[in-house]
């Protein structure tokens, strides 16, 4: 029969393996945390991308001031930035570049739907559900990613 410091250390053990464990296991899932929060900003940025793209299509096919070629190139060189970065975090995290042109492909069908189904409110529709939060996308882009490059922090 096992003496009763035997049994006190085996139960200590048990208690402090229970209470290792859940940590152990949060450092293991932080880098597919990492790896999931990479792949939505990806996305995020490869939306937006195909936003920007619109929306330089339609201000450089417009009627209006003559600045609207400079606005176009604006807008066009911002949604191209966006499709760089989308594609170099995407590879980061082994995706290839043909899933974000398949992103990009996708949201300018459901962009062209939305302006599509109503016309005559379309751009309102388009600035809320794309522009704005694209907008801030460009504003906490660069925070987010090297927030999610920096090393594991003690955020469990």
């Amino acid at each position: 029969m096992p003496s009763r410091s035997r049994l006190r250390s085996l139960a200590v053990a048990v208690v402090s393996g229970a209470l290792i464990a859940p940590t152990a296991q949060a450092v293991e899932l932080y880098p597919e945390r990492r790896r999931a929060g990479l792949d939505v900003l990806s996305r995020e940025m490869s939306t937006c991308a195909a936003y920007f793209s619109l929306l330089s299509s339609i201000v450089q096919n417009s009627s209006g001031p003559g600045a609207k070629t400079e606005s176009a190139e604006r807008i066009k060189s911002t949604g191209q930035a966006m499709l760089v970065q989308s594609i170099n975090i995407a590879n980061h995290i082994g995706m290839g570049n043909d899933t974000v042109m398949e992103r990009v492909r996708a949201s300018l069908e459901e962009m062209v739907q939305t302006v599509n189904a109503d016309p005559a409110n379309s751009l309102k529709v388009m600035h809320t559900k794309y522009g704005q939060p694209c907008d801030e996308l460009l504003q906490s882009a660069p925070k987010r990613f090297a927030d999610l490059l920096e090393p594991q922090r003690d955020d469990f």
